[in-house]
C-alpha cells in the first residue's frame, strides 16, 4: 500500500497538469494555470538542487585529493559548508512545494468536487552558491549612509520594509533605543545587511533584536556565509555592550544556532478580484461579514488624517487586554517615514470609530501589524467587516499577498486567520546566548 502511494505520489508530481485534468476534466483554466505555475516551480528548484548536490560531490573530491597531498583544505571546507547549506534550504523548498501540489489531489474523490487551487505563499530565497572569503569582506558599522544601505534593500527580493535604513532613526527618535546597523561589502559593493535594535530593561534585560515590534528582520545577504559573517560581527558586539542574547527573526532555518519555532506567519494568496475572494470563503464567513453590512457603518481609508481615530480605538482595546501601548507618537512617526507604504482603515458605527488597521505594504505583500475593534461591539462582528474592507483595499491596490501576522500554531488567533484563507508560513527566531544563559521567553506565558 505504502508503495503504491509513493508511485502515485510520483506519477502525479511527474506531470501534475495531465494527472489533475484526467481526474478532473471539467477543472477551471485558473486551477490548472495555477497548478502549472506551481510545477515549473517544482522542476526548477529540482535542478537547482541537482547541480548543488553536484557541486557538493565535486568538492568532496577535491577534499580528498587536498588532504591526500597535504594541501590546505579550509577553503574547500568552507565551500562545502555553504552548499550544505544551500541544499538543505532546497530540499525544504522542493517539500513545500511538492505538499502544494499534492494537496490539490487531496479531495480529487470527492464525487463532482473540484478545488480551488491551494494558496501560495511566498517564494522561499535561494542564496547564490559563490561567496567571497572572510578575509574579503568588510563589515562596518551604517552611521549616514542610508542611501547605499536602501539600494541593496531595494535589489534584494527576500528583504523586508523592516530592513530599510529609515528605522534605525525612526526607532531611536521614538524610543530612544539604540540601534547597530551591520553591513558587509566587497569590492566596495554592498553584499549584505543585518539592523539591531538594543532595548534595555529592568524587567526584560538587556538584549538585542532584528527587529523588534515586527514579526521579520535578521541578516540577509548573498549567501549563507555573509550571513553568517554578519551575525558573527553582532554576537561579538553583543558581548562588547553585555547583552545577554541577540534575536533573530528569521525565516529560514539555521542549523547553527539555537531557535523557536512555536510561531507562524499567516499568509493569504489573492485572487484578482473580490468576488473570486468572496466565493472562496465559508458561508458562515459570508454570513458574518453580512451581519456586520446591515449595521449603519461607514469606511474611512486615509493615513495622518485617520490616526487620532486608529489611536482612539487601539489604546482602548489595548486598555481592555491589559497590554502595554505604544505612544500614538510611533505611528505618527511611521506614517510620516513611511507615507507611500502606510495606510489606516476605520469602521465607523453612527459616527463613532469603533473598529481600526493599519496596514504596511511592501512589494507584493499588504500587512496589518496592528488592528482593534472596541469590545462593547464585538457581538455585531465588526471585526470581520474590518477585515474585508482591508482585504478588499489589498486587491484593489494589486497586492499578491495579505499578511494576517503571526500567530501560535493552532491557537485561537491561528484559526481566525486559518477562516480566510491563510496559510502558515514558518517563522525562525534565532537566538546568540550569553555563556550558560537559557533561551529567553518574553511572552504573556511567562509569569
Amino acid at each position: 500500500m505504502a508503495d503504491d502511494s509513493l508511485i502515485q505520489r510520483k506519477k502525479i508530481l511527474h506531470d501534475p497538469v495531465a494527472e489533475y485534468l484526467q481526474q478532473n476534466p471539467q477543472a477551471s483554466d485558473d486551477t490548472i494555470i495555477a497548478l502549472g505555475k506551481l510545477h515549473r516551480q517544482y522542476a526548477d528548484v529540482q535542478q537547482q538542487l541537482k547541480d548543488c548536490q553536484d557541486q557538493s560531490k565535486k568538492i568532496s573530491r577535491q577534499i580528498g585529493e587536498a588532504k591526500r597531498e597535504a594541501r590546505s583544505s579550509e577553503d574547500l571546507l568552507q565551500a562545502m559548508q555553504q552548499h550544505s547549506a544551500k541544499t538543505k534550504n532546497l530540499k525544504a523548498q522542493l517539500t513545500e512545494i511538492a505538499d502544494r501540489i499534492l494537496s490539490y489531489f487531496e479531495t480529487c474523490s470527492v464525487v463532482g468536487k473540484i478545488p480551488d487551487p491551494p494558496g501560495d505563499l511566498p517564494p522561499a530565497r535561494v542564496h547564490a552558491a559563490q561567496s567571497p572569503g572572510a578575509d574579503q569582506l568588510s563589515i562596518t558599522l551604517l552611521s549616514d549612509e542610508h542611501e547605499i544601505w536602501n539600494r541593496y534593500v531595494e535589489a534584494n527580493a527576500a528583504t523586508s520594509l523592516y530592513h530599510r535604513a529609515e528605522w534605525k532613526d525612526l526607532i531611536h527618535n521614538v524610543f530612544d533605543h539604540e540601534c547597530y546597523y551591520f553591513y558587509a561589502s566587497y569590492n566596495d559593493e554592498v553584499v549584505g545587511i543585518l539592523p539591531l535594535v538594543h532595548l534595555k530593561s529592568r524587567l526584560f534585560g538587556n538584549f538585542m533584536v532584528s527587529m523588534p515590534y515586527f514579526n521579520s528582520g535578521g541578516a540577509i545577504a548573498n549567501s549563507l556565509f555573509i550571513e553568517q559573517q554578519l551575525m558573527q560581527a553582532a554576537n561579538r558586539h553583543a558581548e562588547k555592550i553585555g547583552a545577554g542574547h541577540v534575536e533573530y527573526r528569521d525565516n529560514i532555518s539555521r542549523d547553527e544556532l539555537p531557535v523557536r519555532d512555536e510561531k507562524v506567519n499567516m499568509i493569504l494568496s489573492l485572487p484578482g478580484t473580490h468576488d473570486a475572494l468572496w466565493h472562496s470563503f465559508s458561508s458562515k464567513l459570508r454570513s458574518q461579514i453580512r451581519r456586520a453590512q446591515r449595521e449603519d457603518t461607514v469606511i474611512d481609508i486615509g493615513g495622518a488624517d485617520c490616526l487620532d481615530d486608529f489611536y482612539t480605538v487601539f489604546a482602548h482595546n489595548m486598555r481592555d487586554l491589559g497590554t502595554p501601548v505604544y505612544g500614538k507618537t510611533f505611528f505618527s512617526a511611521i506614517l510620516q517615514c513611511f507615507s507611500e507604504h502606510s495606510r489606516i482603515v476605520i469602521v465607523r458605527l453612527n459616527n463613532r470609530p469603533v473598529a481600526a488597521a493599519f496596514l504596511l505594504g511592501h512589494r507584493d505583500t499588504l500587512e496589518i501589524p496592528w488592528a482593534s475593534t472596541i469590545k462593547q461591539v464585538n457581538h455585531l462582528s465588526l471585526n470581520m467587516l474590518l477585515y474585508w474592507e482591508v482585504l478588499k483595499f489589498a486587491i484593489e491596490n494589486k497586492y499578491r499577498y495579505f499578511d494576517f501576522g503571526r500567530s501560535s500554531k493552532d491557537s485561537g488567533t491561528y484559526r481566525f486567520k486559518q477562516q480566510w484563507g491563510a496559510k502558515p508560513k514558518q517563522c525562525y527566531w534565532h537566538y546568540w546566548l550569553k555563556e550558560h544563559a537559557e533561551l529567553p521567553s518574553l511572552n504573556p506565558g511567562n509569569p
